[in-house]
This record gives structure tokens, C-alpha cells and sequence, in this order.
């Protein structure tokens, strides 16, 4: 998986119970998916046709970091197909 994006939970990114807002992953899971198609298919022409399952499994707080992956599944003449993965790194626990 090649990295594509690296951003960082603030405070003013997170809900009441302290955890990042998902609506904001999706956003840059959106963000990080369209500048991986445009790379490998050569085009800026691209959009967001359909998103299948995004699975929460851990919480991100305030200072984690999270890195976007990206790995091309299927690509076709006129779609593609694209895997993300969305990795939290604590600079302070490693």
C-alpha cells in the first residue's frame, strides 16, 4: 500500500466524547481516494462513485496522526477501483 495523506486529529476535530468526528475521516478518506485515482489513472476528471464499507474499529484522539493508504484493486477504461486504509500513529506511545 503506497502512503497518500498524513493529517492530525486536533482538538477542534473531535465530538463530546473526545473521539474524532467520522463524517471528518470520511472527508479526507474521500480527499486521499480522489488523489490516488487522479495519480494512477492520469486524469483530475475523477469522482466518488460509490463508497462500500468503512469500519470504525478505534477511537483517534486529539494528537494521533493518521495515515491514508492507498492500493489500486481493479483499474478499468473508464472506472477504478481502489482500496484505502486509514492507520492512527500516537507520536507520544509510538
Amino acid at each position: 500500500m503506497e502512503l497518500v495523506s498524513t493529517h492530525v486529529c486536533k482538538t477542534k476535530d473531535v465530538g463530546f466524547h473526545g473521539n474524532l468526528f467520522g463524517g471528518l475521516m470520511l472527508s479526507w478518506l474521500d480527499e486521499a481516494g480522489a488523489a490516488f485515482a487522479c495519480q494512477i489513472c492520469d486524469t483530475p476528471r475523477m469522482v466518488t462513485k460509490c463508497i462500500s464499507e468503512v469500519v470504525f474499529d478505534k477511537p483517534v484522539r486529539p494528537g494521533h496522526l493518521i495515515k491514508i493508504y492507498a492500493n489500486p484493486v481493479n483499474v478499468g477504461n473508464t472506472s477504478c477501483t481502489i482500496r484505502l486504509e486509514a492507520r492512527r500513529h500516537s507520536v507520544y506511545n509510538g
